[in-house]
């Protein structure tokens, strides 16, 4: 049994199985415990895995607790990916690969993995990343824009009269909380057609995968044609285990956005 996890930075996900059968799975909100006291509360009833991989963007404090939690409890040595200059038939942008957030690499790999081919990936998370991908596996660069959650509280903390508070998604709004939930959604939503067609305009055509937490929140927001793949990360960590030996760690280098 393999344990793969995505550690992004207000959510951990996990599933655990082996071959094409993944049981067992979940979700969290992190920052109200120890890493490993949430690591005791998620995994603790699981069987024992034979690896455990790993991809997070939530920094060392988060690597450092769930790397000696999994090392107590199982004697593993968790397996954390980092972004490197080629994997998978995928090909680093970054001049410093590791810098490109790790999370970002799996996505792009499993889009390789998946499609073969020129596409746009876009990543729906605290952060919205959109990455492009050559025909030939080349990552052509790509754009970081806050998420709805990050446009909200930057009002709420910048403005005097704008409280945090919850709110329905409308183009027109008729309260304070439905101009800011509407306007964040619509904000994205745009930014991603927008930016995924000038991307295609300059790159040539191809698929565009949906993922990330805030995908399903958003796609009936966007005009442009996606391909859902809510999964992506997972798909990607599968497509690096079975290619790399256990407990075979990338660089322990730090990873970027």
């Amino acid at each position: 049994m393999i344990l793969l996890a995505d550690v992004g930075n207000s959510r951990i996900k996990w599933m655990s199985g082996a071959d094409d059968v993944w049981p067992q799975h979940g979700q969290a909100s992190h920052g109200d415990e120890s890493w490993a006291e949430l690591a005791g509360r998620l995994w603790s009833a699981l069987p024992r895995p034979t690896r455990v991989l790993i991809v997070s963007v939530a920094g060392p404090e988060a690597r450092a607790g769930l790397a000696a939690w999994i090392r107590q409890t199982w004697a593993l040595d968790a397996e954390f990916v980092v972004s490197s200059a080629v994997a998978c038939g995928v090909r680093n942008a970054y001049a410093e690969p590791e810098r490109l957030g790790a999370d970002r690499w799996v996505a792009m790999i499993a889009a390789w993995a998946l499609l073969g081919q020129r596409c746009y990936v876009v990543d729906c998370g605290t952060a919205v990343t959109i990455d492009a991908l050559a025909t030939d596996g080349q990552h052509r660069g790509g754009v970081i824009i806050p998420g709805t959650r990050l446009m909200r509280e930057a009002l709420y903390r910048q403005t005097q009269q704008i409280p945090p508070e919850p709110g329905s998604i409308q183009l027109f709004g008729q309260s304070t909380a439905e101009g800011v939930w509407g306007g964040a959604t619509y904000a994205v939503a745009a930014a991603i057609d927008g930016i995924t067609a000038r991307m295609r305009a300059a790159h040539g055509p191809g698929v565009c995968l949906l993922t990330g937490g805030g995908s399903k929140t958003l796609l009936p927001y966007l005009r442009g044609v996606y391909r859902l793949e809510p999964d992506l990360i997972f798909t990607g960590l599968r497509v690096i285990a079975d290619i790399t030996e256990p407990n075979a760690s990338a660089p322990r280098t730090r990873s970027g956005a």
